[in-house]
């Protein structure tokens, strides 16, 4: 049976870089964790998330991201459109999940499948609220999460 990690990342300090924490937080009250299911506040802590990837065979990352979008835009990225988006780092987390990803690949245990449920930021301030257009972009970035951990456990992963 497959294990399915759901990664929130981002900073609660910093306004809308606080949106894939926020998600993972709403995700825990809907989904109990489970033999093969975690759903993590990952926080910013780039490499030292080494061992959730190691135990993962799924990947979902939830993030603020920045793809010239208008605030509060919920993009679904996958595969090798991952690393691109990475790129245009938001916050300084972003390196951390970038160099996490590679160094899971080099040691053979990035996931199978990975996707990057993203939700585009409007402000990244030290304020400990999210902008009004990414409050509002956080039911469809939740909803879509939450559409595949339940399609993953109604499949029995």
């Amino acid at each position: 049976m497959p294990n399915f990690l759901v990664l929130g990342l981002g900073n609660l300090l910093m306004n809308d870089d606080a949106a894939g924490l926020h998600a993972v937080y709403a995700l825990r009250e809907r989904f109990p964790e489970q033999a093969n299911l975690q759903i993590v506040d990952g926080g910013t802590l780039g490499l030292d998330l080494l061992g959730y990837i190691d135990w993962a065979d799924r990947l979902l990352i939830l993030d603020a991201i920045d793809i010239d979008a208008p605030p509060g835009t919920v993009a679904l990225i996958e595969g090798d459109d991952i690393d691109p988006v990475l790129e245009r780092k938001v916050s300084p987390h972003q390196v951390g999940l970038k160099d996490l990803l590679a160094a899971a690949e080099l040691i053979g245990d990035r996931p199978a499948e990975i996707t990057l449920l993203g939700i585009q930021a409007g402000d990244i301030n030290m304020a400990m609220e999210l902008t009004p257009q990414v409050s509002q972009g956080m039911e469809k970035l939740v909803a879509e999460a939450a559409q595949r951990v339940a399609a993953f456990l109604e499949s029995d992963g």
